[in-house]
């Protein structure tokens, strides 16, 4: 799990844009940096605020691999001041270069031969002459950064961006990777911080409206990619039901996590209690498959929280407290399971299911992609279940949410998911994993594969 002490950890994206299905994503290449900022959101699935970004580039043709945001620390006003003044703290430089390290770090780790990054920040900096901000003593503060214009005008001189650009600079020219372009977002404009040239990059940015009309905005578009407007609005789906329903969901859990406990000393009430919850999960997710295909026919299907009784979520979630039926979920939503599931909620973990998992996390050679048609049922009773029961009970639904977030390359939503559950329940085991895997960055092995795929590819090109 990260340690909060250091910098919030990055959220990776996939390396490939979506597709409409949520099926495994598909290819897409780019070569003009303004494609580059319209495709950013689409990979994150958000919007990203108070952020810095990484795209990282693969090879000698430059193709977009994995995409990672992390949260700019908190930049007060009179840090922002002493900015505008061609100053800056010790305390800011190690507070964004800790950011700036752990994000490159990750995009060495992905293969990057070249990045380009864009900050999300406020719009330009204070007029320094507002209020002279004093410094606490002759030398806590430095100058800004060598190259940085005399005379102040140019706001890209004295923003947190530039300050960014510079520690990026740094960093990638230690790691080996090339820095090839930074970009400053404010929200409603964009400017370059690599390129001055008035006519092609005005110092005044452009509007981000003119992202819109991108090659990649129209492509991603088509494919049914609508990045939320901020990162809290991932989790739209998972708003919690209405006062009844809860209570109803409320009290079957707890009759749910008596009657488990009662069968804990004996095995085989306890593999009947965890088979018993299966065949819930799994009746329950036929059920929003079949309403799934009778929406798309054009029939009604059930509204989210009409589909399933409020007592068999509250009865899922609590057996999703027992490690041996999280194990049988995830083994469930890999193609190819069969009824192992089946029989490790009754003899637990063994070989076959290790090996299985293997293809999700482990080596690329027998990676295994998701398959909607799995795993988009399945999730949608899990959100149902979080829905219901939106406090500690539903913290293990929560982490298997996160879990697939992550297989299926959708980083953000993943952290999102991870750090909710830990926020309703410390110590979800689930959940620390997922935020342990993204912190470390590492990939589902289908996603390496590609990359290797992509590797070897340009190499015999």
């Amino acid at each position: 799990m990260p340690n909060p002490s250091q910098p919030p950890a990055p959220s990776p994206s996939s390396p490939h844009g979506r597709s409409a299905g949520g099926g495994p994503p598909a290819v897409l290449r780019v070569s003009d940096p303004r494609e580059l900022l319209a495709l950013v959101p689409h990979q994150l699935g958000f919007t990203p605020r108070r952020s810095v970004v990484l795209v990282c580039l693969r090879g000698e043709r430059r193709r977009v691999g994995l995409v990672v945001r992390a949260d700019l620390p908190a930049v007060d006003e009179r840090e922002r001041r002493l900015l505008a003044a061609h100053r800056v703290e010790a305390d800011l430089v190690d507070r964004l270069g800790a950011v700036v390290d752990r994000l490159v770090a990750l995009a060495v780790r992905d293969g990057a031969a070249a990045v380009v990054a864009v900050v999300y920040d406020d719009p330009a900096a204070p007029d320094p002459g507002a209020a002279a901000p004093v410094a606490p003593d002759p030398g806590a503060t430095h100058p800004l950064l060598p190259g940085a214009a005399a005379s102040g005008e140019d706001a890209r001189d004295t923003s947190v961006a530039g300050l960014v650009e510079v520690l990026l600079g740094g960093a990638c020219a230690t790691a080996g990777v090339a820095l090839a372009d930074v970009w400053w977002v404010d929200g409603h404009r964009f400017r370059s911080l690599g390129c001055r040239e008035e006519r092609c990059c005005p110092a005044a940015g452009e509007p981000l409206e003119a992202l819109d009309g991108t090659v990649v905005a129209a492509e991603m578009v088509s494919r049914g990619s609508s990045p939320a407007g901020a990162r809290e609005s991932l989790l739209d789906d998972l708003r919690p039901a209405g006062a009844e329903a809860r209570l109803d969901a409320a009290r079957s859990a707890a009759s749910a996590r008596r009657r488990a406990r009662r069968a804990a000393g004996e095995p085989p009430r306890a593999a009947r209690v965890r088979a018993e919850a299966l065949a819930g999960l799994r009746a329950a997710a036929e059920v929003e498959r079949l309403a799934h295909l009778a929406r798309e026919e054009g029939g009604r299907g059930g509204g989210a929280d009409e589909l399933h009784d409020p007592a068999l979520l509250g009865r899922l979630a609590a057996a999703l407290r027992d490690p041996w039926l999280r194990d049988a979920l995830l083994v469930s939503l890999v193609p190819g399971a069969g009824d192992l599931p089946e029989q490790l909620v009754l003899t637990g973990p063994d070989e076959r299911a290790e090996a299985l998992l293997e293809t999700v996390v482990g080596d690329p050679g027998g990676a295994r992609e998701p398959d909607p048609a799995l795993l988009e049922p399945t999730c949608a009773v899990l959100a149902a279940v979080v829905r219901h029961l939106p406090g500690a009970a539903g913290a293990d639904a929560l982490a298997a949410l996160a879990w697939a977030a992550w297989w299926s390359g959708d980083g953000a939503r993943a952290v999102s998911c991870a750090e909710r559950a830990l926020e309703a329940r410390a110590g979800t085991p689930m959940a620390e994993l997922v935020l342990d895997l993204v912190d470390a960055g590492a990939a589902p092995a289908w996603v390496r594969a590609r990359r290797d795929a992509e590797v070897a590819g340009g190499a015999d090109g």
